[in-house]
């Protein structure tokens, strides 16, 4: 009876490591790949941060043509001719002999 018991004892014990190693190793799966560190957040991250690099080279393109802009409109560095188009583009002012196409 006794070996009988022991051994049952045994098998419960067993059993029950078993169930509980087992949802261990599943909680752990699902948290690789669904957890807030997990496969899915990582590729979502990713995707995240490759359309924050596309927008950022496109702000870092359009801050050099701003910067290009001004630097044409500084005294020291005056361009006459783009001067001259954004007087004609602001004011609508053109001189006698031009001819104004608009597309």
């Amino acid at each position: 009876m006794i070996n009988k018991s022991l051994a049952f004892k045994n098998k419960i014990t067993l059993l029950f490591l078993l169930m509980l190693s087992l949802f261990i190793f599943i909680y752990l799966i699902y948290f690789l790949i669904n957890g807030d560190r997990g496969i899915i957040s990582y590729y979502k991250l990713k995707n995240k941060n490759y359309e924050y690099t596309i927008q950022l080279s496109k702000l870092i393109s359009d801050n050099k043509i701003l910067a290009d802009r001004i630097t044409r409109l500084q005294p020291n560095t005056l361009d006459l001719d783009y001067l001259d188009e954004k007087i004609k583009e602001k004011t609508g002012h053109l001189y006698n002999n031009e001819l104004l196409i608009i597309f």
